[in-house]
């Protein structure tokens, strides 16, 4: 028999009741296909198709050795799947992957507006146990600017709604540093969140993505956007954070319980494989992605990948960096090797990851040892604060060239 190989699982359902817009992943997803409900033909077609893949990729990687030792549904909104559609996909997973008890973590993400009862429960029989949630805010005025379909109470009682459905492990999302937001209201929020029973909070600086409404303001100027605010913002939240008792163990990441789905991603602990329209895989040294975007493509054929390049290759290394320098740890030099079957220093070596290391050491302390590569742990957010800003002056230079490294 092959040599047991752990594994992150993650399913990637590609729905959501709104656009929001500081979401860049949803730019290249058409509305009419995101806001697809459970009835629609072209969602009944996905859920037959993304079911269908899991069964026969998990069967070849399950030949292999392959054990989950993670398990993580996001999207999009993983929440918004209606109680059947949950039941057809974890009946799939369990057809061909041991998902016991034994597992590492396996986390549902929610959105709190599409959450029921009745939903935790169908995700508690699929083996869930880390309940996340994209909160974002608790201020009802910013949650409407964002575009988001919940409000303030509706995040509240989803917290409550979690604990109340046997999930031991509860994680929301934050955003600071928004366009707009001062630090009256951001220490608002962290202090909400604080105060509910969650175990992990995620502070996310605001990110300009590329293709957002959020983005086209900033660009042209009619949303104000200091880079030095958004630093206050975040060490103001990461500050009070601390202080209640969440310690920072990664950038943007505070808790006594670590994500481990979110750290074995960036740090390349494990293979991984996604499953859906717009999930990728890294197996074997190999980077695999279905693009989003192309729901109907992949519902014709979930078996096809629409990209597929050796994980050390220019096109995907300087991602796998970037994710990876967010750490503490850094980049590891064994865990590289693991993965991409390359040694760090040929990757670093790569045109773009010399580009992204060659900023973020000019702005802050890089540490090469025989260990791996990292940056000093509190510099790390106010450099890929720096870099995110670099991006937004290329693009309001020519959005063409936009920032490379933002995506």
């Amino acid at each position: 028999m092959s040599e047991t190989r752990p594994l992150l699982v993650y399913v990637h359902i590609p729905f959501c009741r709104s656009k929001c817009h500081f979401c860049d992943w949803v730019t290249e997803i058409p509305t009419a296909e995101l806001l697809l409900r459970p009835a629609d033909s072209p969602r009944r077609a996905y859920i037959a198709a993304l079911c269908r893949e899991i069964r026969e990729r998990g069967a070849e990687l399950t030949a292999r050795g392959y054990r989950p030792a993670i398990m993580y549904w996001g999207g999009g909104t993983a929440s918004i799947l209606a109680e059947h559609e949950i039941a057809q996909i974890g009946a799939a997973l369990h057809d061909v992957f041991d998902l016991s008890s034994d597992m590492e973590e396996a986390t549902i993400e929610c959105s709190p507006e599409s959450l029921t009862p009745a939903k935790l429960a169908a995700f508690r029989e699929v083996g869930f146990v880390r309940w996340s949630s994209g909160v974002q805010s608790f201020d009802d005025r910013r949650l409407r600017r964002l575009g988001r379909s919940h409000d303030a109470e509706e995040a509240r009682r989803a917290v409550h709604l979690a604990a109340e459905a046997g999930f031991d492990d509860r994680s929301i999302d934050l955003i600071c540093g928004l366009p707009g937001e001062d630090l009256d209201e951001v220490a608002a929020s962290v202090r909400t969140a604080v105060g509910l029973p969650v175990t992990h909070i995620a502070l996310y600086p605001y990110r300009p993505a590329h293709g957002t409404v959020l983005r086209r303001q900033v660009t042209r100027g009619t949303t104000a956007m200091l880079r030095s605010e958004q630093k206050e913002a975040y060490a103001l939240a990461a500050s009070l954070l601390v202080d209640a008792g969440f310690p920072e163990y990664a950038m943007s990441h505070f808790g006594d319980q670590r994500c481990l789905s979110d750290l074995a991603y960036f740090q390349l602990r494990m293979d991984w494989a996604g499953f859906g329209s717009g999930a990728t895989s890294l197996i074997d040294g190999e980077y695999l992605a279905h693009r989003r975007g192309f729901l109907a493509a992949y519902n014709r054929d979930p078996l096809s990948f629409d990209e597929r390049y050796p994980a050390a290759s220019p096109a995907i290394a300087a991602r796998l960096l970037y994710q990876s320098l967010t750490t503490f740890e850094g980049a590891s030099r064994e865990l590289w090797q693991e993965r991409t079957g390359v040694e760090l220093d040929e990757v670093l070596a790569l045109g773009p990851c010399r580009h992204l290391l060659g900023f973020l050491e000019r702005v802050a302390e890089v540490c090469s040892d025989e260990e791996g590569v990292r940056l000093r742990r509190d510099q790390i957010a106010g450099a890929f604060i720096d870099l995110q800003f670099a991006g937004i002056a290329a693009a309001a230079g020519a959005e063409s060239r936009g920032a490379a490294l933002l995506g």
